[in-house]
Order: C-alpha cells, then structure tokens, then sequence
C-alpha cells in the first residue's frame, strides 16, 4: 500500500466522521468509500463505513463491513460493540447479546457504557423490559448525560407501568438529547404525562417537539397525539 495512498484514506476518514457529527450522512458516506477505496484493508475505516451504512438503515451492507473490520483485527472492541447494534436492528437478539456481552468482557474498552446500552437495547426489544432497565441504569452511571441510555431507561420505566418515575427520567432525557436532535423522548415524555393526566404538560411536550424537531421521526405521531389532545 503506498504510504501516499493512506495518508489520503485517514484525511478522508476523518472528514467522513465530521460530517457523521454534523448529520450529514450522504456526504459521510461518500468520504468513508473514498477513504475505503484508498485503503480497502484498514480495519478502522471498515468499521466506519459500517456506521455510515448503519445511519442510511442499510443494516446488510453494515455488517458486512463490521464484519470485515473484526476479520482484519479479531480483537477490535468497538468494531464488536457496533456489530451488535446492527444485529439487533436485524432481529438477530442472540448474537447481538453474544457480542455485546464480549465487547463488555473487554475491562480495556474506553466507552464500557456503550455495550450496556447494546445489551439494554436487546432486552428491550425481546420485551424484557426489568433487564433493560438494569443495563441503561448501568449504563448511565457509566456516563450520566448518556442520550440514548437516558431515553431508554424513560422507556422502559413506561413499559413496566411506572408512570411517574418514566416522567422523571424522561425528562433528564429530552435535556441531554436535544444536541444530538434526538426527539424520541421527547414524544415518549408526552405520552407518559397524557396517561398520568396531565395534558398540559403532554401538549406542552408535543408542541416543543413539532418546533425543535420539525424534521424529527416523531414530529407526525405528535402532531396526531396533539390532535387527539385537544378534541
């Protein structure tokens, strides 16, 4: 590999991951094939341009990259933890537990929160909902502000019926996920303070959800909620 070649690949790798960090994803992808093409057997820009693909919801093409950065370093820790993000939007729960589990097993590992939230993720899409809530926990004393540790453990708390503790988390929640313009708890928070009766503070929350997040994957089930609110 010409030396040249892959001083080009790491300038496009970290333009690439700037413009993951700003959301621009079309672009974030096109700088991690760039990179990618430079210097196919570099096991950090597999793994990267298996996230690129992961936010464009191309789990397949995720994995197969993923898959090959832990071909190429067996013991890539972070590579492991993102493969078991992408095997859990996949409906693969075991082997996504399975991998989280060995990412976490790593006492190394710089970000120990993020396989917690894999593994939380897991327990609550397989509706094991006392589990997940023990992982984001876990997790959050990890790293406090976590977004979507913080957001989850809300969820979870809805989902096991405890609506006044899911309001108090949720609510830490929509504070931390606001620069990363994550308004799922955002609309969950609405929803808990509807069931607990509070319906201004359930239109208070769906209303700032329609104006910070006019683009968000929520804004229309909001709009609806509201609707439904004020008939």
């Amino acid at each position: 590999m010409n030396s040249d070649d892959q001083k080009m690949a790491q300038l496009h790798l970290q333009m690439g991951l700037s413009q993951m960090n700003s959301g621009n994803y079309p672009q974030a992808l096109s700088e991690m094939l760039t990179a990618e093409n430079l210097d196919p057997d570099n096991p950090v820009i597999q793994n990267n341009l298996g996230l690129a693909y992961f936010v464009r919801e191309r789990y397949d093409l995720a994995e197969e990259h993923i898959q090959k950065a832990l071909s190429l370093k067996s013991d890539y820790t972070d590579a492991r933890n993102n493969l078991s993000g992408v095997l859990a939007e996949r409906g693969r729960f075991d082997e996504a537990l399975a991998a989280a589990q060995k990412a976490a097993d790593d006492l190394t590992y710089p970000s120990p929160e993020k396989p917690l939230i894999n593994m939380g993720i897991v327990y609550f899409k397989t509706q094991k909902y006392d589990l997940a809530k023990k992982s984001f926990l876990r997790a959050m004393t990890l790293q406090r502000d976590n977004c979507v540790a913080n957001s989850y453990y809300g969820r979870s708390l809805y989902e096991l019926k405890a609506l006044k503790p899911a309001a108090d988390a949720l609510d830490h929640a929509v504070g931390f996920c606001q620069r990363s313009q994550f308004d799922e708890p955002q609309y969950y928070s609405a929803l808990t303070y509807f069931e607990l009766g509070q319906k201004q503070k359930a239109e208070a929350r769906l209303e700032e959800l329609i104006r910070l997040y006019p683009q968000g994957n929520y804004v229309n089930r909001a709009k609806s909620m509201l609707e439904t609110i004020r008939k």
